[in-house]
């Protein structure tokens, strides 16, 4: 009876070890049907809310969608890396590959710039924070939040449609652009 792992399967030298003949072609996962169905769709912008409204052209055209969706994504991206677990720090390296040094004053232009957003976000009231929270700040990776999964979906009433304004204005107002409202789809 045979103890440990099982034996990898492939085809093995005279020695008895792996091949490694023919292992320069590597085997990729492009997901699940839905997973291919989702990136048939929505493109490279899948993965959020923000990238699935932008490509069905909820956020409008051009420019100034693009600067939202830049914009959004700067939010979604400081929030969590202040507001979950602080700042994304590494012992052995920053992102450029050099020694890290502690650059205090970008971090504390990037979290003065994360509170400004914010503190813009709550001027429009409780409401229209919660509808900015759903569509930028929470995860919502696959699907949500339900009013826009209606709307993308063609099936959205005036209710999701108001839901969806009141969020593009207040990130419109993030991003510094004059905002016009949502048009249905």
């Amino acid at each position: 009876m045979a103890k440990g792992r099982k034996r990898k399967l492939g085809k093995r030298t005279k020695t008895g070890q792996l091949s490694r003949a023919g292992l320069a072609t590597a085997r990729i996962d492009r997901g699940n049907d839905r997973a291919q169905a989702m990136r048939a769709l929505y493109g490279d912008n899948c993965s959020d809310a923000i990238g699935r409204a932008f490509e069905r052209g909820l956020l409008g055209s051009g420019t100034e969608a693009k600067s939202m969706l830049d914009t959004a994504r700067a939010i979604h991206r400081a929030y969590w890396a202040w507001y979950a677990n602080g700042p994304v720090r590494c012992a052995l390296a920053d992102r450029s590959g050099v020694a890290v040094q502690n650059d205090v004053e970008r971090e504390r232009r990037q979290e003065a710039w994360l509170n400004d957003m914010l503190r813009i976000a709550g001027r429009s009231g409780h409401s229209s924070r919660v509808l900015f929270d759903q569509l930028v700040v929470d995860i919502n990776p696959d699907c949500g939040p339900p009013w826009l999964d209606r709307l993308l979906a063609r099936h959205g009433s005036d209710d999701d449609w108001g839901r969806l304004s009141a969020a593009l204005v207040v990130l419109a107002e993030c991003a510094g652009i004059r905002h016009m409202e949502a048009k249905c789809a």
